[in-house]
Formats: structure tokens, sequence, C-alpha cells
């Protein structure tokens, strides 16, 4: 008896074929959300840590330096690179791509307590800049051709930090900010007291100006770090603090009800008694 030949497997139907694509359209549609979640926690996470080491130099600096605080340079865009807390301004692209100016300690006076260029950098800022973090203006504000912006005027009713032993209420003053690419220039992060919107500070009160602008990289929120050295991610609520990226514009007047400016005023400082 002669043996039947092998049946062959039957080919997908062009239908078959339709389904099993959908089904992997599905799939991908329920993942990719999740991954793309994972993926900003993650740079989340690394911010998180990157802005920790940061604050440990900081305070080691003033730890080795009788408790004075790193020098905070206003408006250096004109005097080439000077010595700062970090060295360059992304103003200038021969600064905002070179990552050995952050961490060269004849220049940044923090590169030997944070030696890694990486941490100065936000994984969520997808720019050229080398550098996305920046220093509330009233942590020891220097100005080599005059005196410092943004704390002058009705703004000296506010204290100005140049001690570690300065401050009081550490867990709520703010040292460092995550800064969007659009706004950053210096590693100073004007915040407006006077509410005047003039550097100097003239004029009456009129709340608020926002003069630099947060980053809003981590699903609209960035990193910010306080004097007692803990870090957290702010969410910034108003359209007028996360404008449409490449549109900032500095000394924007937004409301007197901007929450955004009156939680960095209320973080960046506190009237003197």
């Amino acid at each position: 008896m002669r043996s039947q030949p092998a049946r062959q497997g039957r080919a997908f139907t062009f239908l078959e074929l339709l389904v099993v694509i959908a089904v992997i359209g599905i799939l991908a549609a329920l993942l990719l959300p999740a991954l793309a979640g994972a993926k900003v926690q993650a740079q989340a996470t690394q911010c998180l840590n990157n802005n920790r080491q940061l604050m440990m130099a900081w305070t080691l600096y003033a730890g080795d330096n009788r408790e004075q605080l790193v020098m905070n340079l206003d408006s250096i865009d004109n005097l080439g690179v000077p010595v700062d807390w970090v060295a360059g301004t992304m103003a200038r692209q021969t600064d905002a791509t070179n990552a050995a100016l952050l961490v060269d300690p004849t220049k940044s006076l923090l590169a030997p307590y944070a030696k890694v260029a990486a941490i100065y950098k936000c994984p969520g800022d997808h720019s050229r800049n080398v550098r996305s973090v920046s220093m509330n203006c009233r942590m020891n504000p220097v100005r080599p051709l005059g005196p410092p912006s943004w704390v002058g005027g009705y703004g000296t009713n506010y204290a100005t930090f140049y001690k570690l032993t300065d401050i009081q209420a550490p867990a709520n003053i703010l040292v460092t900010v995550d800064e969007r690419w659009d706004s950053i220039n210096d590693a100073y992060f004007a915040i407006d007291m006077s509410n005047t919107g003039t550097p100097e500070g003239n004029g009456p009160p009129r709340p608020y100006y926002i003069i630099d602008y947060p980053a809003s990289y981590h699903s609209g929120g960035g990193n910010v770090s306080f004097a007692d050295g803990h870090v957290e991610i702010h969410r910034w609520v108003e359209p007028t603090t996360n404008p449409r990226l490449g549109t900032a514009q500095a000394r924007t007047y937004t409301s007197a009800s901007d929450r955004d400016v009156a939680w960095l005023e209320g973080h960046s400082t506190y009237r003197k008694r």
C-alpha cells in the first residue's frame, strides 16, 4: 500500500494576515503610551539625581569656604568666559556646546565638587545646550560691571543670601531651577521681587513679571532644589509659564493671579524683618 503524501501546511489568507496586523497595531497602541510614560519617569528620576549632586556640590563649597555661598554672576554675555559657579552662557554657541567648561576648575567654582558635566543638563532637554540649570538670583549675586539685576529697588525689601547661615527656613528657599532652552543664557535665574519689570526695580510694584522661564520637561513640571539639599519636581500650572518652545519672551507681564510667578517669588526669598 502506497503511503499518502504529507499534507502541506495551509498558508495564511489575506484576510487572516490583515487580522494579525490589526492585532499587532492594537497591542502597539496599548503599549506605546506605557513605554513613553516609563521613559518620561526615567528622565525625571535621572534629573532628580543630577540636581541632588549639584546641591551636594553647592553645600560642600560653602562648607569649605566659611559658609560663603558660591558666586552667582549676573549678565556675562559680553565678558568672555569669566569665573562663575558654573562657567559659560547658553546664548553663545561656543559655550552652549562646550561641556568641558562646566567641569573646568579654573572657570567653574563647583567643578572640584561636581566633576561630571552631564549633571548640569536635564535629560528631557533635547536642545544643543550642555546646561539646563540656573541659580536663584538671590544666592550671592555678583555683577562685574555694576549692581546685579532683579535684586534692587523695591526688591531690596527682601533678603539676599551671601552665606549659608543667612538662609532662614532653608527647606523653603530654592537654589537651582531647571530652565527652558529658549530662556536660558547665563547661570543666573532672575525672579523679580520688585514686580516692576525693570532690572533695577524702579517704579511701583505691579505683580507679576516673568523674567526667566522654568522648564516643564517632566509632564509639565521641572526640577527645583532647595537650600536644605532636597530636590523636587514642581508642576507649573499657568499657560504663560509654558509657552510653545522657542517662543519664551523675557520680561513678560502675566497677571496678578499668576500662581507660578507667585510660587517662584515665595520660594526665592522672604521679606526682611
